[in-house]
């Protein structure tokens, strides 16, 4: 059998209360002695207010602090991505230049290649090539002078 023991409960712990906020006590309990609790003075109350107004600012400024952490975040990250997107951008205009560049290359290879140059210079200017008895070679390792004849460029 179970023993019973002559304790006292405090049944008012579990009573139910309608507001949110806990009510405060005006006794409590102290080695098993109910004692009164004086009343705050004008001054506690007023020193509780300035502390809970403390702690309601230091509140608000560490979300506001938090706020703009956030903020600044997105806004990194947009300008970021905004950044990314120009440079694509560019990076395709230049791939495109580059292909360009490539192509035009080629076209003026084609266009001035020693081959159509030398067709171009004997069909449409009637030019012909040199031939070798039409070379003089001037040996300058002689001195400082030269001497040319008339009729070699003629005058």
């Amino acid at each position: 059998m179970a023993a019973y023991s002559s304790e006292v409960y405090d049944f008012e712990a579990f009573e139910i209360h309608s507001s949110a906020a806990p009510k405060i006590k005006e006794k409590e309990k102290k080695n098993g002695n109910l004692k009164k609790v004086a009343p705050k003075t004008k001054e506690q109350l007023r020193a509780e207010e300035i502390h809970g107004l403390k702690k309601s600012a230091a509140l608000l400024c560490f979300v506001i602090v938090i706020f703009g952490i956030i903020s600044m975040q997105v806004a990194a990250g947009a300008k970021n991505y905004e950044l990314m997107r120009d440079i694509q951008r560019v990076e395709a205009q230049l791939e495109i230049a580059n292909s360009e560049n490539i192509r035009l290359n080629s076209e003026l290879n084609g266009i001035t290649g020693i081959a159509i140059i030398d067709t171009y210079a004997t069909d449409v200017l009637g030019m012909t090539k040199v031939e070798n008895y039409q070379i003089e070679c001037v040996d300058l390792s002689g001195g400082d002078t030269v001497l040319y004849s008339s009729s070699v460029f003629g005058r």
